[in-house]
């Protein structure tokens, strides 16, 4: 059987059309521009793909670092009391752990203050909860991936926290702020207040030692270098606070999705309660982690759309170098559809294969992203990831797989886009023509 007979009677995308379309890939040495091209359009491909990749992966490593340490410190919902009110928290805090979904809840007294000592000093965020509450903190567990990300308990331990008369006198500071004033579990710092007892001369400065139980750390610089906590007694008494805090820290198994617990928390909150989920509080921030992430996406999907349109050049040559055999094929039987079709393989196959290899290059620098920016930083001889800039210690880098299926899909539909009209117009070319101008 003559390939021509071959052409006409073979079904759509026959082993007859990706023999030829592979053949053609592989062109002479006097057709060498063709295969020049093909490979710059390969790898124009694979280094798009594999960038879409790893910055991806590198945002949602950021994004899910980031979330993990602030929910890690921060309450996954706020619940405020009525202006003017006089509820007990501490009981209200008790009735909404029952809840289903709800991890943890406990009143909270908050102040400002400076933390001292000989060596220094240093301005806290301080935080009044109760010893029982506190050690069911991510941040004191190391659940939830905390621990995973650099966090936990440093020094010392939280086990005799808020025990003792008023709740102790035990404090428990970030790791930024021990390096700081170079203090560690075991040492004692004075804390600082300036709105202390109201006096005849005015409202005089308050201040008080305290002896560090434990040092621990969120993997957040910024919140290592001002975090603190007391027993919420001696919060309440340092910062005349009340007695049973300013707000309720609630805890959430699953704090992507807030709502449910939210809407029951508001329905037995006593009359005029504020309740806040952490999107709420944060969101400013929420929103700009969105649209970042929107942004970045488009803008390196049209990278790849870029490097796939290198693809239409390399056709258009291969199609004018086989002008003589488009014009033999067709004579001898070959549909317009069959020929457009080995063309269509030919330019579709550096697309797949650019893609394909860009997505396990991509994965690869997304799982050895540490190793990488360690041999960078030491060939440079510069931390290229300083965390007093970026605040996180590590560049993080997180896979999606739902990410590599959409670029995946995007990288073929964009090779398979600009294989078209050059496929078209082979499949499209009159034998007649083709070979008088030949």
């Amino acid at each position: 059987m003559t390939d021509g007979a071959r052409a006409s009677g073979a079904g759509p995308f026959s082993s007859f059309e990706f023999m030829l379309a592979f053949r053609y890939l592989r062109a002479r040495r006097k057709e060498g521009g063709v295969t020049l091209i093909s490979v710059i359009s390969f790898v124009g491909i694979m280094l798009a793909v594999t960038a879409l990749i790893v910055v991806m992966s590198v945002m949602n490593g950021f994004r899910h670092e980031l979330l993990t340490r602030l929910l890690g410190v921060q309450p996954h919902i706020y619940v405020y009391d009525a202006p003017g009110g006089q509820s007990d928290l501490g009981a209200l805090a008790d009735q909404i752990r029952q809840l289903d979904g709800v991890r943890q809840a406990g009143p909270v007294a908050i102040g400002q203050a400076m933390v001292s000592t000989d060596r220094g000093a240093a301005f806290a965020q301080v935080g009044g909860v109760r010893g029982d509450d506190l050690r069911r903190f991510d941040i004191i567990t190391g659940a939830n991936g905390v621990q995973e990300a650099g966090g936990g308990v440093i020094q010392g331990s939280a086990d005799t926290f808020g025990q003792g008369r008023n709740g102790g006198d035990e404090i428990i500071i970030g790791s930024a702020m021990a390096a700081q004033l170079r203090v560690g579990a075991g040492d004692d710092v004075t804390l600082v207040s300036p709105r202390g007892a109201a006096t005849a001369f005015g409202v005089s400065t308050r201040t008080k030692r305290y002896r560090v139980a434990a040092v621990i750390s969120v993997g957040v610089q910024d919140f290592d270098l001002i975090l603190a906590y007391l027993p919420i007694e001696q919060a309440s008494i340092f910062f005349n606070r009340p007695a049973s805090g300013d707000f309720i820290d609630v805890r959430l198994d699953d704090p992507d999705d807030p709502d449910a617990v939210k809407a029951a928390i508001e329905a037995m909150a006593p009359p005029g309660a504020l309740v806040i989920d952490w999107r709420g509080q944060n969101a400013s921030f929420w929103n700009a982690l969105q649209v970042e992430r929107i942004a970045m996406r488009l803008i390196l999907m049209v990278i790849v759309a870029i490097a796939a349109m290198n693809i239409i050049s390399g056709l258009v040559m291969l199609v004018k170098n086989k002008t003589r055999d488009i014009a033999i094929l067709r004579t001898m039987g070959a549909s317009q559809g069959a020929v457009m079709r080995i063309f269509l393989i030919s330019g579709a196959a550096v697309g797949v294969l650019g893609t394909f290899a860009g997505i396990v290059l991509g994965l690869l620098i997304a799982a050895f992203i540490g190793p990488i920016q360690d041999f960078v930083s030491w060939i440079s001889g510069v931390n290229i990831f300083d965390p007093e800039v970026y605040s996180l210690y590590r560049l993080p880098a997180r896979v999606d797989w739902g990410e590599v299926l959409f670029v995946s899909a995007w990288g073929f539909l964009m090779a398979l886009v600009a294989t078209l009209p050059p496929s078209l117009r082979a499949g499209r070319m009159d034998p007649v023509e083709a070979l008088r101008n030949d």
